[in-house]
């Protein structure tokens, strides 16, 4: 998972977020008898849309528009060095040590990962990130960060097309700068994030390893942050405090209690106790996932 740069100065309310979100993600690899971990994988991706959507924002505000290009070619130096790096240091040393299938299966993952599409092939393969008896890919880690450059390649690219087309149409939903006013960032939102999160709430009931690592599930997180951070420019600008950062939280946790089962395992992460549930329901299919 990426750390977005902040939009400006120290926060210690998202660096708390942070925090909370990084010892939840490591209780859980740790083993220990707590709920939640799956919950840190959301709240990094709220805290994306939140930053990054700020960082936007801010720049349609100030030039009327937004340089797609400067935009992904700041991600790209911040992001593509040490992750270019590691995938290299991967395929070199699996060729060596990796044997046969498995160096196949190896390679075309890395080449997903390189092109941050390696969500949708784990999708595609329905890995169970919670089975304890699967071996998982030598680059799954990289699911999250396919995530979040999706994100980064088609948010940005919408609201320049939501200021171009709706500008002449709807001025009044623009300031004097040419920026894109709270009615309209949040109306766009609405349009991706509430359909995201029937999606979801969908998918994990019915597919839960595919739910987990296809973006359409994870979009009303980073809508969710990107709403928050607009909101809280809103009242910024209205001389407020800064309280957008305590309401991202608050906000992450109430929504997600739609998404979690009575036994309050976070539905994102495709919890265990779905998916045997449906084995014991459909042994057929359960032959074909293993096959």
């Amino acid at each position: 998972m990426t750390r977005p740069e902040p939009a400006s100065g120290f926060r210690p309310d998202l660096e708390g977020l942070r925090a909370l979100a990084v010892l939840l993600v490591l209780v859980y690899h740790a083993g220990l008898p707590l709920p939640g971990g799956f919950l840190g994988v959301d709240v990094f991706f709220v805290l994306s849309g939140f930053l990054i959507t700020g960082l936007l924002v801010r720049e349609l505000g100030e030039t009327g528009t937004i340089s797609w290009p400067a935009f992904l070619a700041r991600r790209a130096r911040r992001l593509l060095p040490a992750a270019n790096l590691v995938l290299v240091v991967t395929a070199v040393v699996g060729w060596f040590v990796v044997p046969g299938q498995r160096l196949v299966e190896l390679g075309a993952d890395v080449v997903a990962a390189s092109v941050y599409l390696v969500n949708w092939a784990f999708a595609r393969r329905a890995v169970d990130y919670l089975a304890s008896d699967s071996i998982p890919s030598t680059v799954q880690h990289y699911w999250s960060l396919a995530v979040e450059e999706q994100y980064y390649v088609v948010w940005p690219l919408l609201l320049i097309v939501a200021t171009v087309v709706g500008r002449p149409v709807l001025p009044r939903l623009f300031d004097r700068g040419g920026g894109p006013r709270l009615p309209l960032v949040l109306g766009l939102l609405g349009l991706l994030v509430v359909p995201s999160l029937a999606w979801s709430i969908w998918l994990t009931a019915t597919d839960p390893a595919r739910a987990y690592f296809v973006s359409t599930t994870r979009v009303w997180e980073l809508g969710l942050g990107a709403g928050l951070a607009v909101w809280g420019t809103h009242r910024l600008e209205r001389g407020l405090q800064r309280r957008s950062g305590r309401a991202l939280g608050r906000s992450l946790f109430r929504v997600r209690r739609l998404e979690r089962g009575h036994d309050g395992a976070p539905a994102g992460a495709g919890a265990r106790r779905g998916r045997h549930l449906g084995q014991r329901r459909h042994p057929a299919a359960r032959g074909r996932e293993h096959a």
